[in-house]
């Protein structure tokens, strides 16, 4: 499941819109993992700059299982830096549009290489790469 406050894919069909800015996107996805979904993508930024960057989205998978404790240490670690950063640094809503750009962007790479890994581990006879068959 894509997970984002970009308006720019806010009509898709897999999308779980987060109104608000990028740190009820992390609080969410907290929610989320905690209920036993996974991260897929990184829940931080792609560099300093996009920290600043109120437009999140973060890929997890589409299926609940068991709560896994890389993913939680990893939005809890994530969500409490974010706010560490913001605490000193302002959001730069001025920059909206582009920075939507960027996050949809990126989230269109992620969604290849999520899928050029699924495609290779069935080439190799296995049963399902461990993405939750999210599509883009």
């Amino acid at each position: 499941m894509i997970l984002t406050n970009n308006i720019l894919l806010r009509e898709q069909n897999t999308v779980l819109w987060v109104e608000g800015d990028q740190v009820d996107v992390l609080k969410k996805a907290r929610d989320l993992i905690h209920r036993g979904h996974r991260l897929l993508t990184s829940p931080l930024a792609a560099s300093g700059r996009m920290h600043f960057s109120p437009v999140r989205s973060i890929l997890l998978t589409d299926e609940a299982e068991q709560p896994e404790e890389d993913s939680i240490l990893a939005i809890e670690n994530s969500l409490q830096l974010l706010e560490t950063s913001l605490a000193v640094h302002r959001v730069d809503y001025k920059n909206k549009d582009d920075y939507g750009f960027i996050d949809n962007e990126l989230l269109t790479q992620a969604l290849n290489e999520i899928n050029e890994l699924d495609a290779r581990y069935q080439q190799i006879g296995g049963n399902q790469f461990e993405t939750g068959k999210t599509q883009g």
